[in-house]
């Protein structure tokens, strides 16, 4: 368990046990944070790195938040730990996501300056003393892709003109004011993130936007440094990625009144009714009668509902392994089963009635 120096700051909830090295008692200036999934390969790598860019003392530490990786991360990252007291894991077994994992470790960070990298290596991990000596002058300090002596290596050009694009509506839209609000290398004064932590809605892969967002009047730090080639393991980019931080980017220009969660939730819904339909007809034509269709393809679109919502809507709280997706199937299936069945009866009431009304006026 985590002593009481680990404590998370008010306002915020962080579930699931910590799993930590045994704790050191002196001052902790820095935390370097390393939210990991699937990473077993590359994180003895990255810890060699860390350690040899901030040197043999011991007023830093780091924190590897960890998805309960299937490769078993966790446990390599505790095997470093027991040799290294500056090495410890916080292995959440309760949800998912990058961004609830960089929120859990700027949380459970001890250190004064706190930073975030990738564990894959494609950050410049000899920059971390100079991102955390930039917080000398600004409460937030990012490793830039885009400034003078930064690049991004192999990238194509489709992907830079992604990357490009989503930079220029970050600061057009959101009025944020650096050159790589994408970049997942950054650094933050501890009181800075204590301070807007209780306004965080962490989802999707780009917080660093957030957090900006919610200090975009004050001044930023800027490190540049080259983007490299990942060294092992799959990226985790993709639609569905591009897909989060557009209606992230919408949740903040409207102040939250647009909800990223719920607009997914309502887009699965939409899909349920084509889904429906487009099963009723196959059933029906081909299968079964009306009423048999009726019933065979609202299951239909309640099992899509589902394995969508599961993956996408709510995946930082997946259900995960057959127990817990059979168990999620049907308590999803039994509420919408419900909903479906008063649909059902009033459609058929109003069409008895209906049908039984006209007969008599027509008479």
């Amino acid at each position: 368990m985590q002593s009481s120096s680990d404590a998370v700051p008010a306002g915020l909830s962080v579930p699931g046990p910590a799993v930590a090295a045994a704790p050191t008692h002196h001052r902790v200036e820095a935390t370097i944070v390393l939210p990991t999934y699937n990473e077993r390969e590359n994180i003895p790598h990255a810890i060699a790195a860390i350690t040899a860019a901030m040197g043999a003392k011991s007023d830093w530490e780091i924190l590897v938040v960890d998805d309960d990786s299937p490769d078993r991360t966790w446990e390599l990252v505790e095997e470093i730990g027991q040799r290294d007291e500056r090495v410890r894991c916080y292995r959440r077994l309760d949800r998912k996501g990058l961004s609830t994992a960089i929120v859990d470790g700027l949380s459970l960070g001890r250190g004064e300056r706190l930073l975030v990298a990738d564990a894959d290596l494609q950050h410049d991990l000899s920059k971390i003393p100079d991102l955390l000596a930039a917080l000398d002058g600004a409460p937030i300090a990012i490793g830039t892709r885009y400034a003078g002596g930064g690049g991004t290596s192999e990238w194509s050009k489709r992907r830079l003109a992604l990357s490009r694009l989503a930079t220029f509506l970050c600061r057009v839209a959101l009025g944020i004011r650096c050159s790589d609000p994408m970049s997942g290398f950054f650094s933050i004064r501890r009181s800075a993130f204590q301070t807007i932590a209780p306004q965080l809605n962490p989802r999707g892969y780009k917080l660093l936007m957030e957090l900006l967002y919610q200090l975009r009047s004050s001044p930023v730090g800027e490190v540049p440094y080259v983007f490299s080639p990942r060294r092992a393991g799959e990226s985790k980019l993709s639609a569905a990625v591009a897909w989060d931080f557009l209606l992230s980017l919408a949740e903040l220009m409207s102040r939250r009144l647009v909800s990223a969660r719920f607009v997914k939730y309502a887009s699965v819904g939409l899909s349920g009714v084509a889904v429906q339909y487009g099963a009723f007809y196959l059933l029906w034509r081909h299968v079964v009668a009306d009423e048999g269709a009726t019933a065979l393809a609202i299951a239909t679109a309640a099992c899509s509902n589902y394995v969508i919502n599961n993956g996408w809507t709510f995946s930082d709280r997946r259900h995960r392994g057959a127990y817990e997706l059979l168990r999620g199937l049907l308590l999803f299936g039994a509420i919408s089963g419900t909903g479906a069945l008063i649909n059902q009866a009033v459609t058929w009431y109003l069409h008895v009635h209906h049908t039984i009304g006209l007969g008599l006026t027509m008479a």
